[in-house]
């Protein structure tokens, strides 16, 4: 199958919106066969996500309530990357801060596009081998997680069942399973 270019150029952008973690851009775009359309762009920055096994062979993963689902959902690890920096150190930063576990090894497993239909941001995924020992837990001032450990049983049943559900979370339970 002989697929043409569906490359969509850029003939506007004007931004709509700037908080504090996105930027809404408001864009005139022109398809490759010369019709014009119009493209709504979240701006948000990569992000980095770990699923995380503990020396026991338990996985760790954090609780959050999250305000556009809301509900409190049952997710890896995960974060926005500060300007700059590593997608590894990121991962490490986060293990650290949102579950007070250190990482040990660490493995790429993938990078994903959750919604490429309106927001740019790409998650790096990675796999960790946490410390035996945690410690306190350094969230940001506005965050509130609480670390989850599950066994690989009880991560599968939650997938099953529904209580699991987050894209990213999926994702990284898919890529570490295709790894093994």
């Amino acid at each position: 199958m002989n697929i043409p270019d569906l490359t969509e150029k850029t003939l506007v952008s004007e931004r709509k919106y700037t908080g504090k973690i996105i930027s809404v851009d408001l864009l005139d775009i022109e398809l490759p066969d010369g019709r014009k359309a119009k493209r709504e762009v979240i701006r948000h920055g990569n992000a980095v996500a770990v699923l995380a096994k503990r020396p026991d062979g338990k996985f760790v993963f954090v609780k959050q309530y999250r305000k556009a689902a809301e509900e409190a959902l049952i997710e890896v690890i995960a974060g926005g990357l500060e300007k700059g920096e590593d997608p590894v150190e990121g991962a490490r930063r986060e293990t650290a801060e949102e579950t007070g576990y250190e990482v040990k090894s660490i493995r790429f497993l993938t990078t994903i596009i959750c919604t490429p239909g309106y927001c740019e941001e790409r998650i790096h995924i990675y796999y960790a081998e946490l410390s035996e020992a945690q410690h306190e837990q350094d969230q940001d001032p506005d965050e509130n997680v609480y670390p989850v450990v599950l066994t690989e049983s009880e991560v599968e049943d939650g997938i099953r069942k529904g209580t699991i559900f987050d894209s990213k979370t999926l994702s990284a339970w898919v890529a570490y399973k295709l790894m093994k």
